[in-house]
């Protein structure tokens, strides 16, 4: 794509779209949207669009579907770097399925603000398996969910775009059911820490046993119980989570070894300093 520095090697029409997708703010192109662009033929749109990402003026997400190269990549000014919550809304509902998905896990605690930084990996709960989307130095990551857990998210804006994400309260179980994905036990409690002041206890409660997870259940008690000497957390919601214990004794974390102390109450054994790293 880049022969001498600041030089484009784009046709006279691909230029064309490229800056019409520019001045228009589309960041994904399909042979559609080229025919709305500039006015050619849908077969022949194809043609542009797969010339253009040969020529790295487009990056390739799926079939039929170009992410567009900032202008600064092109002229080789910094390192190709694509939000790919900017994009994520029109690629689900542009992929030939009903668009069922929702940002999840640290993804979703980090636009509630329960996150330092946004990662570079764009975690994405969705029905079927999906394969991940390179978009330079970003990833966007699908989590296949069963559809009965497909609940709990919310339309939320996201510099200027919509995005589906799950809610404080149906984040808060998502990362601890998959802390795998999280950072592990000690990093979920923090998102939690952070995320319980504005869940609601009622809604929390409510998804608990639509989760189907009787060790999350237990492990989410046993983590509010311990924020409890450390921040105010509502003692109705614990009492709630506290009558849905079962009978059976599972790990903090069940990747770690089983030493540890066996708290009667959550029926968990505590392998893990939850409260070390807060």
């Amino acid at each position: 794509m880049v022969g001498e520095p600041d030089t484009i090697q784009l046709s006279h029409l691909e230029q064309t779209i490229y800056f019409a997708s520019q001045r228009q703010g589309v960041s994904l192109l399909n042979a559609g949207t080229v025919v709305d662009l500039v006015g050619v033929s849908h077969a022949h749109a194809v043609k542009l669009l797969s010339s253009m990402a040969r020529k790295n003026a487009l990056h390739r997400v799926g079939r039929g579907r170009y992410v567009v190269i900032p202008p600064d990549v092109l002229y080789g000014r910094r390192s190709y770097v694509v939000d790919p919550h900017l994009i994520l809304d029109e690629l689900m509902q542009s992929n030939g399925s009903d668009g069922l998905y929702y940002v999840a896990y640290q993804s979703a605690a980090a636009i509630h603000g329960a996150a330092h930084q946004l990662p570079f990996v764009l975690l994405v709960a969705v029905p079927q398996q999906r394969r991940p989307i390179e978009l330079g130095r970003a990833q966007i990551r699908f989590v296949q969910l069963k559809p009965e857990k497909l609940f709990g998210f919310q339309q939320t804006v996201y510099h200027d775009v919509s995005l589906n994400v799950s809610d404080r309260e149906k984040t808060i179980l998502d990362c601890l059911e998959r802390f795998d994905l999280c950072g592990g036990v000690a990093e979920v409690a923090r998102t939690i820490s952070a995320l319980i002041e504005e869940a609601e206890p009622g809604r929390l409660l409510d998804y608990l046993p639509r989760m189907d997870n009787q060790a999350l259940a237990q492990r989410l008690g046993l983590i509010l119980e311990r924020l409890s000497t450390v921040q105010e957390i509502n003692g109705d919601l614990i009492a709630g989570i506290a009558r849905q214990v079962g009978e059976y004794v599972y790990p903090l974390d069940p990747h770690e070894p089983e030493a540890g102390v066996l708290d009667g109450r959550w029926r968990i054994r505590e392998n893990v300093d939850v409260l070390g790293e807060l």
